[in-house]
């Protein structure tokens, strides 16, 4: 058994503060990918008309066709999961980029608890939309618990539209322990 350290919080995890993730950039936002996702979520029910109907939507407020809110325009790309069997298809330069925005505090413990996540919503994503996503690591601070020293850590994400509009900042809470 290997003895739990006085603290994990070093001068590496503190400089660490601030490092933000290269951008992922989404293909075109998609009518259809809209409408499949508001169909989705609102499952069983008809989703409002402003996700699905063009003529009705360019009468409201939005003046034409919005995502909901939740909607993830990266949810249809080709990915790897953290867990489970691992597609073969994916190139070196996907890997790459995966790993880079996984934002772990350096030297950290390896297991891992979700937190929790908070979001905000700004401009409505919209059909034809390119949809940039930076991740940042914001906060870091420890505890004690009954799993021993636990080490608590935030990343924000920030996604912004072609036109530099923020979209949305989704920000995740975990634990390291």
């Amino acid at each position: 058994m290997t003895s739990e350290p006085e603290t994990y919080i070093t001068p590496e995890v503190q400089a660490y503060i601030g490092t933000e993730s290269p951008p992922l950039v989404s293909p075109p936002v998609s009518e259809s990918e809209i409408r499949r996702f508001a169909m989705a979520a609102y499952w069983p029910e008809v989703p409002p008309r402003r996700f699905w109907d063009a003529e009705y939507a360019k009468t409201t407020r939005f003046g034409g066709i919005v995502a909901p809110d939740e909607f993830n325009p990266f949810g249809w790309m080709v990915g790897r999961a953290h867990i489970g069997p691992q597609p073969t298809h994916i190139d070196d330069a996907q890997g790459e980029l995966e790993e880079a925005r996984n934002l772990r505090p350096p030297g950290a413990p390896e297991r891992y608890l979700y937190a929790g996540s908070s979001s905000e919503y700004h401009a409505p994503i919209r059909p034809g939309d390119v949809i940039t996503s930076i991740l940042k690591f914001t906060e870091v601070y420890e505890r004690q618990g009954g799993l021993g020293l636990m080490l608590f850590y935030a990343v924000e994400e920030r996604m912004t539209n072609q036109n530099g509009e923020l979209v949305r900042v989704f920000k995740t809470n975990n634990i390291l322990y």
